[in-house]
């Protein structure tokens, strides 16, 4: 007889396995768990790390030219380079030799030197957005900003954000913003 097909997203990678109908339930349920619990434990915030900051955090770029390897180390070659200061990224690994792995906010994931990188100051707009002059939905707009402007995060209210850009301060919706907590 041919067993059920579940299909498991893991981070990095897509499994297939087969599950048998016969199978006691309790033992389908334990598999379950056995096999979702890496995905369970790498989203949860670590502070075990050679530097004793949280992972993930987020960071942001230090010069307009940052590169990006391949591993953690200088040997490895250069996969990206990031052309703008001030962009945040997200440290989702780090080792004792001082290197960090990142993501950005398309989901690109690479390794850089934590010379290369700042503590949190500037959040990314990743759509285009009106700045409000309260938290509120129906609040006045002051402007709207475009995917892709830089702000700096000034406080928080619930699910809303305070920025300024370019001098002009106003509230934001934590969803329309990259690297801001």
């Amino acid at each position: 007889m041919r067993g059920k097909e579940i299909l498991y997203a893991f981070p990095f990678e897509r499994a297939l396995y087969s599950v048998m109908p016969r199978l006691p339930t309790a033992l389908i349920a334990a598999l379950a768990l056995y096999l979702t619990a890496p995905v369970a434990a790498a989203q949860a915030v670590r502070t075990d790390t050679p530097s004793g900051l949280p992972v993930p955090r987020f960071v942001n770029l230090k010069s307009d030219k940052t590169n990006c390897r391949l591993g953690p180390s200088f040997d490895y070659p250069v996969v990206v380079t990031y052309m703008r200061a001030g962009l945040p990224v997200e440290v989702i690994a780090e080792t004792k030799s001082h290197w960090r792995k990142i993501r950005d906010h398309d989901g690109t994931e690479c390794w850089a030197h934590e010379a290369t990188l700042r503590a949190p100051s500037r959040a990314l707009v990743v759509r285009e957005t009106p700045i409000l002059a309260r938290p509120e939905k129906g609040a006045p707009v002051r402007a709207r900003l475009a995917a892709g402007v830089l702000v700096k995060p000034l406080g928080a209210s619930g699910e809303w954000r305070q920025v300024t850009a370019d001098g002009l301060r106003g509230w934001l919706p934590r969803a329309a913003l990259w690297g801001a907590e």
